[in-house]
This record gives structure tokens, C-alpha cells and sequence, in this order.
């Protein structure tokens, strides 16, 4: 008994001051890559207001999650559609693992959807999750995860831009953006200074113009879609709500 009573009070010591060590060593806490929002936006064609949207970034503890909605109208045409994106980042890279694009309205209706297993390197489309036959790329990105690398890509100081985006169909395309200037806006979330981004497109009479605020952590502001130079439609920034955002000093450490 007086064995066992010895052994007994060497564990606990032993627990308590390992616990000790534990409680007195500093714990590492990962800094977030990004700030997170909720983002309304309107969404005018030739100047009138026809529809609304909305853009998220929220941080799930284990990955991001990031989401775009729209609900447009037009005479008796009607558009309803949502995205989600939802990826982990790994040394300044983007890694999507599951999106999914749903649309509803005029014409019919359609649900788009894929996931990436970086272990396995497989692409599995649709619900189902039926395995798809693609050469595995390390650069994949999905149609909205590129948004976030964009962000990065700025604060690093590059002015041209291209990304292998796995399309709605789970299909490997290659986007080419590249920084025209910087200029004032007028929003209806208010003036901003913001960099205008365009994508480029060879033989493409489709034309697409972004334009991201660096004093709002190169937050999307406006995004303008056209079609022989006619505008299709132009989506402005009406609010945001900051989540958890970055300091100032992180903001520009990279810039």
C-alpha cells in the first residue's frame, strides 16, 4: 500500500507539472488569410435598378466558406442563382474542395457541383460525386475561390493575372486578368478610390471589368459584364458588414 500510494503521488506530480508546462507554453494561433464580410450589392442595367446580390466570406475554423447570390428581373425575364465555394488555404494557395452553383427563372432550371480530393487528386462531379476523368492540376481554383488568390496576388504587387479555374461542369479553363488603373467611383455604397481589373480574352466579344478597393481590403465593388461593348449588367456595392478584419499593418505587409 505504501508503494502504491508513492507511485500515485509521482503520477499526479508528474500530470501537474506537465500541465503546468502546457498551460505556461505559448500556443500558436494561425492568423486568418483573409478579412470575412457580408457584402449587398445592386445590380443595374442602363441605369436602372433590377435586381439584387450578395457576397460572403465567412471562416469555418478548418476552412473557408464563401458564397454569391443574385436574384435579378427584367421584363419577363427572371434570374435566380446561387454559389458556394468552400476551400482551405495552404502557404498563400488557394485549395477548393467543394462547389456548388444552383439557378432557377427563366428557362431551365440547373445544379452544377463538384469536389476536389487533394489526397486522392480526383475531381468528383454532381451529386452523386461521380469520379471525373481529368489530369490533376495543383492549380485548380473554382469560379469564385480565384476572387480570394486575386486578393493575394494584389497584395503582392502583380498587375497580371492567370488561374486554371475548374469551370460548373468540373472543366479546366485558364483566366487572364490584368490591373488597368487605378480611379474614383461612385457607388452607391459611396466614393472609393478603386484599381480596375479586366479580363482578357483573344477572339472573345464578351468583355468583363472588375474593380476591387484597396482601402476595403480589395474588396469586389463593381463588376461590369458586357457583349460587343453593350452592357449586360453592372453590379455596385450598396453594404458591407465586416466579420473579422485584418489590421491595417497585415493589410499592406505584403504590398
Amino acid at each position: 500500500m505504501s508503494r502504491w500510494r508513492h507511485s500515485a503521488a509521482v503520477l499526479i506530480t508528474t500530470c501537474l507539472l506537465s500541465a503546468a508546462a502546457q498551460a505556461a507554453a505559448p500556443v500558436t494561433v494561425e492568423a486568418p488569410a483573409f478579412s470575412t464580410f457580408n457584402a449587398e450589392y445592386l445590380i443595374y442595367r442602363a441605369g436602372k435598378n433590377h435586381g439584387k446580390a450578395r457576397r460572403y466570406l465567412h471562416d469555418k475554423g478548418q476552412h473557408y466558406e464563401m458564397g454569391y447570390s443574385s436574384d435579378i428581373s427584367w421584363l419577363v425575364f427572371s434570374d435566380k442563382r446561387s454559389e458556394l465555394s468552400e476551400f482551405k488555404v495552404e502557404q498563400g494557395q488557394i485549395r477548393p474542395v467543394h462547389y456548388l452553383m444552383k439557378r432557377s427563372g427563366t428557362g431551365s432550371n440547373r445544379h452544377y457541383e463538384w469536389r476536389l480530393d487533394w489526397q486522392q487528386q480526383q475531381v468528383l462531379t454532381g451529386k452523386r460525386a461521380t469520379l471525373k476523368q481529368i489530369p490533376w492540376q495543383d492549380n485548380w481554383l473554382d469560379p469564385l475561390s480565384y476572387h480570394q488568390q486575386l486578393v493575394t496576388d494584389l497584395k503582392a504587387g502583380k498587375t497580371e493575372f492567370s488561374y486554371q479555374v475548374l469551370n460548373r461542369d468540373g472543366n479546366s479553363r485558364t483566366y487572364h486578368y490584368r490591373v488597368e488603373l487605378e480611379e474614383p467611383l461612385a457607388l452607391p455604397y459611396g466614393n472609393l478610390r478603386a484599381i480596375r481589373i479586366a479580363r482578357v480574352e483573344e477572339n472573345s466579344d464578351k468583355q468583363v471589368l472588375a474593380w476591387v478597393a484597396p482601402e476595403l481590403d480589395y474588396m469586389l465593388v463593381r463588376l461590369w459584364r458586357g457583349e460587343d461593348n453593350v452592357e449586360q449588367f453592372d453590379v455596385q456595392l450598396h453594404k458591407l458588414e465586416w466579420l473579422q478584419r485584418l489590421a491595417p499593418e497585415r493589410l499592406t505587409e505584403t504590398e
